[in-house]
């Protein structure tokens, strides 16, 4: 599948084209498995890093009554956003695009074993046994969400939605839920 990096596009499957990636490498330090891979395996992870961001809770919302909705109604991705329009035309962040380079390169890093071991610790596997050779796994084999990259990860903190509640009272004693007591 060939990469299509037009922004805003309604068949965009990729926020950076072959070329930008290439750029960005030349200018990062171990990046063997980058320049190691095939032109098509780059693709690949590049393609594959993207939608692995596309699956993340990100702000961009398809209601226009919010500033991080997507810029057009019928793009494929999340970016370009309203907000993210620069000189007249509509951009995708840098970091967006750094992050998919960081999680490309990532994913073409990872061995088998190493994927396999991630799975298992994905699953909820604390340890495991095979032919005398056992391990122990300890906490959260990703750095905190569903990319392999943790410099990926924490380029995109600031567009990341982590949801949650806010609850506030209008009681003056501060409670919130329904029914309970103030005391003196």
């Amino acid at each position: 599948m060939a990469i299509d990096a037009t922004i805003g596009g309604n068949t965009a499957n990729s926020y950076v084209t072959l070329e930008e990636a290439e750029t960005y490498f030349a200018a990062r330090l171990r990046v063997d498995a980058w320049d190691g891979a095939s032109a098509q395996d780059k693709e690949k992870a590049l393609l594959q890093a993207c939608r692995r961001i596309e699956a993340l809770r990100l702000r961009s919302y398809r209601a226009r009554d919010d500033p991080v909705v997507v810029a057009y109604d019928t793009q494929a991705l999340k970016f370009p956003r309203w907000r993210d329009f620069k000189d007249g035309v509509y951009v995708i962040p840098q970091p967006v695009m750094d992050a998919q380079c960081e999680e490309a390169l990532a994913l073409l890093s990872i061995g088998a074993e190493q994927e396999r071991r991630q799975q298992l610790q994905q699953a909820g596997v604390k340890s495991f046994s095979v032919d005398g050779l056992s391990e122990t796994y300890g906490a959260a084999v990703l750095s905190g969400g569903a990319l392999y990259s943790a410099e990926a990860w924490q380029l995109l903190t600031a567009y990341r939605d982590r949801g949650g509640v806010i609850a506030t009272s209008d009681q003056p004693g501060g409670e919130w839920s329904p029914g309970s007591q103030v005391s003196d």
